[in-house]
């Protein structure tokens, strides 16, 4: 019965013309054919046998809505663990607006950095009070994120307050904490000598650099080389410029500006 059935069919199928396809460029034959059975039998119809545009259409779509899933699921891991001030949930780099050539500089280097992600560079941002880098750095990790890498921004002193509370506390712990910053693919660690120093926040962070190691991770500090390397230790300090590129950012105070 099969064979009756095909034999039929291609008596009914007439090739119209053979074409590359603008869409999908694979090689199409545009055939006349009669649905044989059925409701519609004896309609004819135009088919195009050979384009996949379709099945492209179908699979764009499916890609599309799992790119905006895990957009969804890395902002939601963002908001949960970072640490930042209200006043950067709207910092972008296109709102970034610089006041002197060395700003427009640091700028176009994040820019640059940005582009070149390649998940092992890292960044140290110094300057004045006010210059903008907590702006830039939060900056890199939301379009960073646009292209599916996992961020985390982390203010290193509330960090080390959060983690001194959950010795005291239920909910996140120190384990879950030092996972999720050892696993992103960028970490930013800003503002980092405003810590109180002790023995344990000297230690606590020479953990957070080990585990980082060879992961990208940008640092923001409003301190000098001398400086830091006296707050954060020389350990901490050297373990900071390995493969760190350093970008001075000199200026008045970027919030203040408008007095």
């Amino acid at each position: 019965m099969e064979s009756i059935k095909q034999h039929i069919t291609s008596l009914e199928q007439k090739l119209l013309e053979t074409f590359v396809c603008d869409g999908c460029h694979q090689h199409v034959s545009q055939t006349e054919l009669m649905i044989p059975f059925g409701p519609r039998a004896g309609e004819r119809i135009i088919a195009n046998y050979g384009c996949i545009c379709d099945d492209i259409k179908l699979a764009e779509a499916a890609k599309q809505k799992h790119n905006q899933l895990k957009q969804s699921k890395l902002m939601d891991s963002f908001n949960y663990y970072s640490l930042t001030n209200r006043s950067l949930k709207e910092a972008t780099l296109e709102n970034y607006d610089p006041t002197n050539n060395d700003l427009i500089k640091a700028k176009q280097s994040v820019a640059e950095y940005i582009n070149a992600f390649e998940g092992e560079q890292n960044l140290l941002l110094t300057g004045a009070y006010g210059t903008g880098k907590s702006h830039l750095s939060v900056s890199i990790t939301k379009r960073l994120m646009e292209s599916g890498y996992e961020c985390l921004f982390l203010s290193l002193p509330k960090l080390l307050t959060k983690i001194k509370r959950t010795y005291n506390t239920e909910g996140t712990t120190e384990d879950e904490l030092l996972s999720v910053i050892q696993r992103v693919d960028l970490l930013v660690l800003d503002d980092i000598g405003a810590e109180q120093q002790t023995e344990w926040s000297t230690s606590k962070l020479f953990e957070i650099l080990d585990d980082r190691s060879g992961k990208a991770t940008v640092y923001t500090t409003n301190l000098s080389s001398d400086e830091l390397k006296e707050r954060v230790s020389e350990r901490n300090f050297s373990r900071m410029m390995e493969n760190t590129n350093v970008i001075v950012m000199n200026g008045s105070d970027y919030r203040r500006r408008a007095f």
